[in-house]
């Protein structure tokens, strides 16, 4: 089975996106991106993809551009990529393990070296992610307020969930995940929750940069929600607004194109989940996510899109552990586990309020397939290879833990697309 889209687990991604050059010798607040020059800066390189978040074993390609003093916008030649993670082979970037690191790209232009810089989160597979945080990257400035994150969660389990920042000097973060941008620098953000007694993690890496020192027409584009939560049928306006270097507002001075980009974890959609307009109001077409990035004189900023259920499916027990169960005194052993699975339907209304129970009982769809999360890619494969599954019906199936194996893996109910996960530690 190809990895299947799981709508109570989100991973979601949206930031502003700019990354520029400054000339030789001269102190730039942007730790990511250098400058060596022998000739005036007429440039900044900025990297179309911007903060970017990718399931483990996809692969992304990146492009870059220069923008000139006048907001002129060109393709050069030559540019070269280069990742702090590895996993670049040229300007694709592939990783089989869940990660966050930073991508770079350099190019030499008219006797200038430009680069510029984007951070990368490299997710474990949807149908593993109990959770999701949103944005799952960020790239940011120190004087363009804070940034709220939000867990995303469709289950029925409890859920508490803690914030931690292992920069504070650069991004801050609150107890309720407001993120405060501090000083130009990289961070990345812990956020842990404990669903059903089980702690699960998903890091945000964050960059936040300073000024440019190339005077560019516009050198931020906000676009605001940043997050937009829908479900189909339904529209939401977006609203956009440039900045130059002054930090001035120059939005009556420019014209915004709006761009519907359907996320790479999403791409075996057949059906893009979203359109948008040229004056940006966005419908929700069909489940999935989607970027929305709005271009002004070659500068970007993007708004992230989920189209949300309105149905998913739970799979219980939640998590189960098969072998030797040490975290029960005295140790049990078991080689299987019933899993059952149950299918609810969304009260949108309820779900957007967040005034209580928002998933409503009912039957199970008669297609519904039990697998654990198989790629094609093999290496990623022989990690959640540890267990067979038996008994499959539209209710339940029986997870047997292979002789030998140890490892954790999960196991998926589905039904097009819709699904749930329950996962599996296999001890000795």
């Amino acid at each position: 089975m190809k990895s299947k889209k799981i709508y109570l687990n989100l991973f979601l991604a949206s930031a502003t996106v700019f990354a520029f050059s400054c000339k030789k010798d001269k102190k730039t607040e942007d730790p990511a991106t250098t400058t060596t020059t022998t000739t005036e800066t007429k440039y900044a390189l900025v990297i179309d993809n911007g903060a970017q978040s990718i399931d483990q074993g996809q692969t992304i390609s990146f492009s870059a551009h220069l923008v000139s003093t006048s907001g002129v916008v060109s393709t050069p030649s030559g540019i070269s990529w280069s990742s702090n993670i590895g996993g670049m082979a040229g300007a694709n970037f592939t990783y089989a393990s869940d990660t966050t690191g930073i991508i770079s790209a350099s190019v030499d232009f008219e006797g200038v070296k430009y680069t510029a810089s984007v951070p990368i989160c490299v997710n474990p597979l949807k149908n593993t992610q109990v959770f999701g945080v949103v944005p799952s990257a960020i790239i940011w400035s120190t004087n363009s307020g804070p940034i709220q994150l939000t867990t995303v969660y469709f289950g029925s389990a409890p859920a508490t969930y803690a914030f931690s920042s292992d920069n504070s000097a650069v991004a801050s973060v609150s107890s309720s995940g407001n993120v405060t941008f501090n000083a130009a620098g990289n961070a990345r953000i812990k956020v842990t929750a404990t669903i059903n007694g089980k702690a699960n993690i998903v890091y945000v890496p964050v960059m936040v940069v300073g000024p440019p020192s190339v005077p560019l027409p516009v050198t931020r584009v906000v676009v605001s929600p940043a997050l937009g939560e829908m479900f189909r049928g339904e529209t939401l306006q977006l609203n956009a607004k440039a900045y130059n270097r002054a930090g001035d507002d120059v939005t009556n001075t420019v014209t915004f194109n709006y761009t519907a980009i359907q996320k790479l974890e999403d791409d075996e959609e057949t059906e893009m989940p979203i359109t948008v307009s040229s004056t940006g109001l966005v419908n929700a077409k069909a489940l999935g996510g989607a970027y929305v990035k709005v271009t002004a004189s070659g500068v970007m900023g993007q708004s992230e899109i989920v189209v949300n259920p309105d149905t998913v499916i739970i799979v219980s027990p939640f998590y189960t552990t098969l072998g030797t169960d040490f975290t029960q005194m005295p140790p049990v052993q078991k080689t299987s586990e019933n899993f059952t699975a149950s299918t609810y339907k969304v009260d949108r209304t309820i779900y957007k309020n967040k005034s209580g129970n928002y998933l409503i009982s009912i039957a199970n769809p008669s297609n519904l397939q039990w697998d654990i999360p198989l790629t094609g890619v093999a290496e990623i494969d022989n990690l959640f290879n540890v267990v067979t599954l038996s008994n499959k019906t539209s209710n339940g199936c029986t997870a047997t833990a292979i002789t030998g194996k140890v490892g954790s893996t999960f196991v998926v109910a589905h039904a097009g697309d819709n699904a749930g996960a329950a996962a599996i530690m296999v001890n000795p």
